[in-house]
């Protein structure tokens, strides 16, 4: 018997063959002693081959691993926790209890009812081996792969594997985005919600399909969906207001609250101190209007405010983050990523390029002789550049910004802060990022690039050394082919 620290469960390995058409090793997990379960599966091998003796063995060793569970918070914890261990997250999982549990369904590929039948047994080991066979297809992961794009790459083959499979948002109130992705989560192991930051990244590498299932208000500050909504004064953003009658004594002109003009239950003016008797006489009462107790303003409208429950931010509702709740499923693109186990593109480089376009390099290489052409006619100044990003993605990577949406959104806006909408950019395969640079000589290239630097820094405290080239357009016999051939040299 083998046991894990998370679980007070029993562990054992059973082989099994025949009507699977070779071996499998099925590593059962069971909330209580195995004995029943063994004493089933000999029931069973009418229809099936077991080895008599059990193996020695662990989960890493299993082809499919089979799960037998009497409490769901036991159940939940054992199947997390073999959901974040990268080398076992793919392993098809058979869940069997009394009554499974719709709330692990998207954790395990497959459940039964307990006891066990003979067909739907077989049945459903057939199934989880129509996965095994599925993935031994795929290449073989690069092991220098880092544990964040692992993962990635991970979740991707397990909607591979899968038919008909989808990543589906639960609501969870304890959640930062108010949702949870609970396969997601487990691989990731983060706290409920925040594996949607790797879920927009997938997507936004056109790796993931999805469909919109809700939308949530967030914190700028924290990103968090516990937000509450309150009404304050619009002159001091006092919270201490409320709604009361306002009087408009005829005789005086005098316009105050109803509260003001109320004496031993008798309305007298508090500015002349006669009394007031008959409504649309002596006085009127026009509107239900807002009072502040704490500045004594009145007004038709509150304004809004949000106050972040999380991080006791307050903001007003324009400035919050609108997040998607999405329903995922695997594209195209992102069914190739998952055979070849290979993520495309870089992820501050598609910040870039939504922000500022890419040009196809062959039109971009037109675009490029014209300006070559207009500069040397006409003399003016303007600068071809050639940059890369890798190392600033490893900076980025390394201080665990790239997954957080405020990241995303403040690195978009110093995009927006050094590039012209004039400037022209394209990438080539090997991730080098060409601008052309239009009226802007070299000495003011290199501002716009030491400002790129600086806003970075002042912006997310790290420190990067941005390297790149230039070539002046308007040098007298400057070539196309010359400045293609210097921009291949390293």
């Amino acid at each position: 018997m083998i046991t894990t620290p998370e679980s007070t469960g029993f562990e054992d390995v059973i082989r099994i063959k025949e009507k699977l058409g070779e071996e499998k090793n099925l590593h059962v997990i069971s909330e209580e002693d195995l004995d029943n379960f063994i004493i089933t599966l000999a029931e069973l091998k009418a229809g099936t081959s077991f080895s008599e003796d059990s193996l020695t063995g662990t989960v890493d060793d299993a082809d499919i691993i089979i799960i037998q569970i009497k409490n769901l918070d036991w159940g939940e914890n054992t199947l997390r926790h073999l959901k974040k261990q990268s080398n076992n997250f793919l392993k098809p999982v058979l869940l069997i209890s009394t009554k499974p549990p719709e709330e692990l369904q998207f954790l395990i590929d497959d459940s039964l009812q307990w006891p066990l039948t003979q067909d739907s047994f077989i049945e459903s080991l057939e199934k989880l081996t129509n996965i095994n066979q599925k993935l031994e297809m795929l290449e073989e992961l690069d092991p220098s792969t880092n544990e964040f794009e692992l993962k990635q790459v991970l979740l991707l083959r397990h909607l591979y594997s899968r038919e008909t499979s989808a990543l589906k948002p639960q609501r969870n109130y304890t959640a930062k985005v108010g949702y949870t992705y609970p396969l997601a989560n487990a691989l990731f192991d983060v706290a409920p919600g925040v594996e949607t930051q790797s879920l927009s990244i997938l997507e936004e590498k056109k790796l993931l399909n999805f469909t919109i299932e809700d939308k949530v208000n967030l914190c700028p500050n924290c990103e968090h969906t516990h937000i509450n909504y309150r009404e304050i004064c619009p002159h001091c953003k006092s919270l201490n207001i409320f709604e009361e009658a306002t009087i408009h004594h005829f005789r005086c002109a005098h316009v105050g609250r109803e509260s003001g003009y109320l004496h031993d239950g008798q309305l007298i003016c508090p500015k002349c101190s006669r009394e007031l008797r008959h409504i649309g006489v002596d006085y009127d009462k026009p509107s239900e209007i807002l009072w502040c107790n704490s500045c004594n303003h009145n007004f038709s409208e509150p304004l809004l405010s949000c106050f972040c429950l999380a991080c006791a931010h307050n903001f007003s509702p324009q400035d919050a983050f609108l997040e998607n709740i999405n329903e995922y499923t695997l594209s195209g693109e992102g069914m190739r990523a998952a055979e070849a186990g290979i993520l495309p593109g870089l992820g501050i480089t598609n910040i870039l390029k939504k922000e500022v376009g890419f040009y196809n390099i062959q039109i971009f290489n037109e675009l490029l002789q014209i300006e070559l052409a207009r500069c040397q006619r006409y003399k003016y100044e303007s600068t071809l550049s050639k940059f890369n990003l890798g190392a600033a993605e490893k900076v980025f990577e390394k201080y665990k910004l790239l997954s957080s949406k405020r990241f995303r959104k403040d690195f978009a806006e110093i995009i927006n802060q050094t590039f012209r909408t004039t400037d022209i950019f394209t990438s080539k395969t090997n991730g080098d990022i060409l601008i052309i640079f239009t009226n802007t000589s070299l000495k003011n290239t290199k501002i716009a690039f030491q400002r790129l630097g600086e806003l970075i820094q002042n912006q997310f405290d790290v420190v990067l050394k941005l390297k790149y080239k230039l070539f002046k357009l308007s040098d007298k016999g400057a070539n196309l082919d010359d400045i293609l051939e210097k921009m291949n040299d390293s």
